[in-house]
């Protein structure tokens, strides 16, 4: 079912503080990363399947949940040498593995609006693979500043994966239009006057109801 809403909605998407955020464009390991809530909507299992021993490459899972043992007991069940959890990492210690990764991979399952971490991705210069769903391509635009692949697809996932990893200039450039793409588009400044336009908004329709 489709909610409908009785008003009109505002859309205000996440932004994040430049300065916070170093972004390193040549990666220094051959790995790649998924950070987040290690759950059933992220489509971790499809990643992992993806990734399975692809040859020269790690994929890193940073980040807790529900799925942690069963993501732990696949693994080690399947054999899969180049996958390795690393638990929780916040600030810093979050952003060095982003940046010595070569790129981030988002395989969400379920509808995604407008995912902090890609925008995160972003900001540190790297490209991200996405879901083919929700609000993912409206972040992660196909050969520009990443790509896309089926929803629930392992094998087009994989495609993509490999394609990146044998085109590392790809990768760089994707990267730094990545960068470019959220400092115009998801700045602290148009954050702040996209809220300013909505409390004026507001403002403006209080006071017309009050002068009736």
């Amino acid at each position: 079912k489709h909610t409908r809403f009785k008003r009109k909605i505002t859309y205000l998407p996440n932004f994040v503080r430049l300065e916070s955020f170093s972004p390193e464009y040549e990666a220094e390991d051959k790995s790649i990363v998924y950070f987040g809530r290690l759950a059933e909507e992220k489509g971790l299992y499809v990643l992992i399947d993806a990734v399975k021993n692809i040859k020269g490459i790690k994929l890193k899972i940073i980040g807790s949940g529900p799925l942690e043992t069963e993501i732990k007991n696949k693994i080690k069940t399947e054999n899969v040498e180049n996958v390795i959890l690393l638990g929780t990492k916040e600030g810093e210690d979050l952003k060095d593995e982003i940046r010595k990764s070569m790129f981030v991979v988002l395989p969400s399952k379920w509808y995604e609006n407008n995912p902090r971490s890609i925008i995160e991705a972003f900001a540190l210069g790297k490209p991200v693979i996405g879901s083919r769903l929700g609000g993912i391509p409206e972040l992660v635009k196909d050969n520009e500043t990443g790509l896309t692949f089926e929803r629930n697809n392992p094998h087009d996932l994989r495609t993509k994966i490999e394609y990146l990893i044998n085109n590392p200039d790809k990768i760089i450039e994707m990267g730094r239009n990545a960068r470019l793409f959220v400092e115009k588009e998801f700045n602290a400044e148009k954050y702040y006057q996209g809220l300013m336009k909505i409390y004026n908004q507001i403002i403006s329709h209080r006071l017309k109801i009050l002068d009736k």
